[in-house]
Parts: C-alpha cells; structure tokens; sequence
C-alpha cells in the first residue's frame, strides 16, 4: 500500500517540474514554508527517507509527505493531525512548529539542526568557572528598535557571544567565594551544528499599546556567517513573513543543493527565481525575512575569512521573492512564550 498522503485521482503530477509544492489547507503556510525547507535539507530528507522501522515519531509521516513531493504538489492532512492542530484557518508561527517537527522526529534527523552552548561564568575574584551547557534548535536574535538604522545580522551573531559582564547590583553568587562577586558570563558555542537556525524576533509585546506588534524592520542578511571557534556557515534557506499580526503570508526561499539554484515556494507554487546573481560585496536587505537557515560550511587553511565577511546577494541574502497571496487567518498569540520565537498559539 502506498504512503501517499494525496489522492493520485484529485492531484496529478505536474509536467516538467522540478520541485512541488504543498496545498494550504486554510492558513498552513507557516507549516509548509518550514516543511519544505526541511525537505530540501538534503541530510534531513535522507535521514527520513532511511527510516525503516514502525515508530511512533513524527518520521513516518514527513517520509510519505517526502515521497509525495517527489512527485506531485502533496496535501498535509496527515502531519498537522499529528502535530495536533486542530484550526486550520488560524495562522501560527513558523518557528514554533519548526521546533514541534523537530522534537517529534527521530535524533538521527533532527541532530542535523540541533547544537549546544556553554554559558560559561568566572569570578572575578577567584577566577572559579562554572559552565552550564544548554541545546538550542535556533539561535534568537533580538532586532534593534530604530526607524532610521538596519539591523545587521553580523552584528547581531557578534553580540550574542559578547562577554557579559556583572557588577554592582548584579553581582553573582560564587559558590568559591561563599559571597556575591563581580562576574564574566562568556558564551561558547560547544557543538556547531550542521545546519545553523537564526531566528529574527519580529514579534515582540509592546507595554506602551499593550499588544503584540511585528518589527518592520529592514535587516542586512549575510550569505556567509562566521561563529565563534571559526566556522563558516552559508545561507541556503529563508522563511519570510508578510503582513502583520492579524493577517499574513509565510514562504520560503531556498537554494536547492542539486542544481545550485534558488527557488521560491508559496504553498502550491513554485518557482525558480530568474535572478541568480553571483555574491556582491555589500549587505543585502530584507524587511521580512524571518527564519535563516545556514549551512555548515568547509573551512581550507587557504581561504580563512575574518569574521567581518559580508558577501551577500542584493536582497536580504537571496533572490527576491516571487509575489505574495496573503493568508487572512485569525492569529491567537499568548504572552509566555512569544518574545523568545515570535506569534504564539494559545
């Protein structure tokens, strides 16, 4: 019996097409924009599509959606029943169900985007350190309030692993010390993963409107990103968001690993992108790139890059985007959660 998660009879395969897209079941086009970039995550696809024993993990499912996109534009009915969403015409966030696919799905795949820090803190008294290591799916990236200046990501990366300092009031307990002292908190990437996740926190609580708003900002997206303990990272997928809170739009961008080109994919359609410019030297632009996905990169001897790279496409990293339909579902947003990855479900 087939895995196909599509009725062969409803959908036929496109002709001469290359990649397939995904049926928006209401407002799903924040689970389709990430599906397909797991999709075309070529390790991921193969650490799936190599699952061979019943289990009871999100796998077998992404694997008959994987073989249906093979072939034909697929129907999703199957993991957003696993996944447990019940409201389909209510549009979610697109890194909340990034993380709900990934911790549902075997350790096999889902090591390809899972790193490790270490929060390291030293006394400045006694220099007695203390490390506390946490894994992490994305790293947050909190996005500058100004109206008159972008937000670089390079920036932002840099200031992620910047030393934080305590003094004073904020003085740390030292189990050395038996007392509170000043204190260094040094952040130390343990484990890079193979993919890299980069999350724009767009959606933040406004105290002065008390509500949820979306950061228009315009943000410098690199095409290469270098992370402490030297490693090179390139850009190979975006998720953007369009429109606000109330009403919106989710697609992706992404370079397939096969032919090297980009391609943009909104639910159903998909497109290769006309512009396929080579990397200029100067920071690309975008105001609704949302998710970046970066890929572990070979670092030679011979062509070391100092962490000021800043080759990038001419918008936001990647190739414009093709025209956007907006989905006009309703959003539910809850207050523990959303700082830390965006529009939360209630």
């Amino acid at each position: 019996m087939s895995h196909s998660e599509t009725d062969p009879q409803v959908f036929a395969p496109p002709a001469n097409k290359k990649y397939h897209g995904l049926l928006n079941q209401g407002a799903t086009c924040y689970l389709n924009s990430v599906l397909q970039v797991l999709f075309m995550t070529e390790d991921f696809r193969e650490a799936v599509e190599s699952l061979t024993c019943g289990s009871d993990l999100i796998d077998r499912h992404l694997q008959a959606l994987f073989e249906d996109l093979n072939k034909r534009t697929a129907y999703t009915y199957n993991i957003t029943k696993k996944l447990g969403i019940d409201r389909v015409n209510e549009q979610r966030d697109a890194a909340e169900y990034y993380e709900k696919i990934l911790t549902q799905t075997s350790h096999e795949a889902s090591k390809i985007f899972h790193g490790q820090l270490t929060h390291v803190t030293i006394c400045s008294t006694c220099h007695a350190e203390k490390n506390r290591d946490g894994l992490f799916w994305h790293l947050p990236l909190e996005l500058v309030d100004s109206s008159s200046e972008d937000y670089s990501v390079v920036d932002g990366t840099e200031e992620y692993f910047r030393d934080l300092n305590f003094s004073g009031e904020n003085q740390m307990y030292c189990d050395q010390c038996d007392a509170k002292s000043d204190a260094t908190v040094k952040c130390v990437m343990k484990h890079h993963p193979e993919v890299l996740t980069l999350l724009l926190k767009r959606f933040q609580f406004n105290y002065y409107c008390m509500s949820y708003v979306k950061n228009n900002c315009v943000v410098d997206v690199p095409s290469t990103l270098h992370i402490p303990e030297n490693q090179m990272y390139e850009l190979y997928a975006v998720v953007d968001h369009f429109g606000g809170l109330k009403s919106g739009h989710y697609t992706a961008t992404i370079k397939s690993q096969a032919d090297e080109r980009w391609y943009s994919f909104s639910d159903d359609r998909v497109t290769l992108l006309g512009y396929q410019s080579h990397q200029v030297a100067y920071p690309g632009r975008s105001c609704s790139a949302y998710l970046l996905f970066y890929r572990k990169k070979k670092i030679h001897a011979a062509d070391t890059c100092a962490q000021d790279d800043r080759e990038v496409y001419t918008n936001g990293g990647f190739p414009p985007a093709a025209n956007v339909n907006y989905d006009h579902g309703h959003v539910a947003v809850s207050t523990d959660r959303n700082e830390q990855t965006g529009i939360r479900d209630l």
